[in-house]
């Protein structure tokens, strides 16, 4: 099972995002990030990715992951 992870707030070039440390500690859950260099809003970003012992629990564990994962403006160092 998936869920999108799409960019609702930012229009930019480059982009970060926080909590995917978070997202990835949801049981038999992955996170895959894109790597876009420009995101818009309703673009989509990347995707979690859950298994689960029916197919509602890998949608709760793929919408849960998906949910902690957020874009960010990126640090410039």
């Amino acid at each position: 099972m998936y869920s999108h992870l799409r960019d609702t707030t930012l229009e930019q070039q480059g982009i970060a995002f926080t909590g995917v440390d978070e997202a990835l500690r949801v049981p038999q859950s992955d996170v895959r990030l894109f790597g876009k260099p420009e995101s818009f809003a309703r673009r989509r970003m990347g995707v979690a990715l859950a298994n689960g012992k029916d197919i509602d629990e890998a949608r709760e564990r793929a919408k849960l992951a998906a949910g902690k994962v957020r874009p960010v403006k990126p640090v410039k160092l």
